[in-house]
């Protein structure tokens, strides 16, 4: 059966007010390969307004708050989505008589915290080499915008003469870090690789219970973004450091990244890792999508998590005939309407991501898995 969203509305996130009439959600978070850098997550609203011309909801401009609860986040700490309006325009349409135009529509597009950061300057802010709690303190006095960790990497020194959003992503990729800025009261989360939260609930292209959530749609590809000869990973204070495949013939496949490493052989060791990783051709799955109404037992929004964002960064095992795939969730799309739902999730390898962790069932086998650096 369709399932039930609950959107608000609120101007200084402690008064909210439920919209009616909503005709269409779209929600994007996360990316859609490893190798992507992030930008601010997104969300868009079809909603009626047959009384819009005549009283207009006044709320509905940019830089108002909205928060999309799911059938699982009826908390409103838990919002599947939390975001601030982007930009709003009306369709009207014809006819229009005692003060009710039924063919008019508001449209909203909705943005992330991570957009605050792409537009702010950071005028050439002198960042000092240390531990990333304090950088990222740093920033917050700089730009009132609230950047929190879950790993405390060392990092090194940069100026800041683009957006806050790029040293972000600059930090990001010199830790092969994931972000997440779509949930409510946090703002913008920095996760760490290593220390990845495991979803409880799986995908099954057969199973279909409150453990397994059934797919209808899967990809597989070999992508050319994963696939590389030769890495550079030329950081800013320090020589830059290139590593080459063993017996690997000219034209190189090169990925060059600028990094904000602590030190040259920090550098090293990134490219090392790197290569280690996307050295070898791989035809690999890339998403699974998922219709809400298939569901037994709904668990899209959440995945035995607790709201949508979590799942960035997550691990998930995906069952694809008979085979177990182990997965890490990139980026997740959701679309619904009154009538159905569907959720998509970009998915990167296991063995994309393959850190030796010890004690690990997927990610602490010797010989197999990578020191990280």
């Amino acid at each position: 059966m369709p399932l039930s969203y609950i959107v608000q509305y609120s101007t200084d996130k402690t008064t909210w007010t439920t919209l009616s009439n909503v005709q269409n959600i779209n929600i994007n978070i996360g990316r859609q390969a490893m190798l992507d850098q992030y930008s601010a997550s997104t969300a868009s609203l079809t909603i009626r307004y047959p009384n819009g011309y005549a009283s207009p909801i006044a709320a509905m401009v940019s830089g108002t708050y909205i928060r999309i609860q799911s059938p699982n986040t009826t908390d409103p700490y838990y919002s599947a989505y939390f975001g601030t309006i982007k930009d709003v325009n009306v369709s009207y349409g014809i006819p229009y008589a005692g003060s009710v135009g039924n063919a008019d529509y508001l449209n909203v597009t909705i943005e992330g915290y991570f957009a605050s950061a792409s537009r702010m300057q950071g005028n050439s802010y002198a960042m000092g080499a240390g531990l990333l709690n304090a950088q990222l303190s740093n920033m917050n006095t700089e730009t009132l915008i609230n950047v929190s960790q879950t790993f405390n990497p060392s990092m090194g020194a940069a100026t800041i003469s683009s957006s806050w959003g790029d040293w972000i992503n600059s930090v990001l990729v010199t830790t092969n870090g994931r972000m997440v800025d779509s949930q409510q009261v946090e703002g913008i989360i920095l996760r760490g690789p290593f220390n990845q939260t495991t979803c409880t609930v799986n995908f099954s292209d057969v199973a279909n219970n409150a453990t397994n959530q059934v797919y209808d749609q899967t990809t597989f590809g070999s992508l050319s973004d994963n696939f590389f000869t030769q890495v550079t990973v030329d950081p800013a204070d320090y020589a830059s450091q290139t590593v080459t495949k063993t017996a690997a013939v000219k034209p190189y496949r090169t990925y060059a990244v600028n990094t904000l490493s602590a030190s040259a052989s920090q550098a090293l060791d990134q490219a090392n890792f790197l290569l280690s990783q996307y050295q070898t051709q791989k035809f690999a799955l890339t998403s699974v999508s998922c219709l809400a109404e298939a569901q037994t037992s709904f668990k899209l929004d959440q995945m035995g998590l607790s709201q949508l964002g979590e799942m960035i960064g997550a691990r998930v095992s995906v069952t694809f005939r008979g085979t177990v795939y182990q997965s890490v969730v990139e980026g997740i799309s959701v679309t619904a309407t009154p009538e159905s739902s569907r959720y998509t999730y970009y998915l990167s390898g296991a063995d994309l991501n393959n850190y030796l962790i010890l004690n690990d069932t997927v990610f602490g086998t010797l010989d197999y898995n990578k020191l990280g650096y």
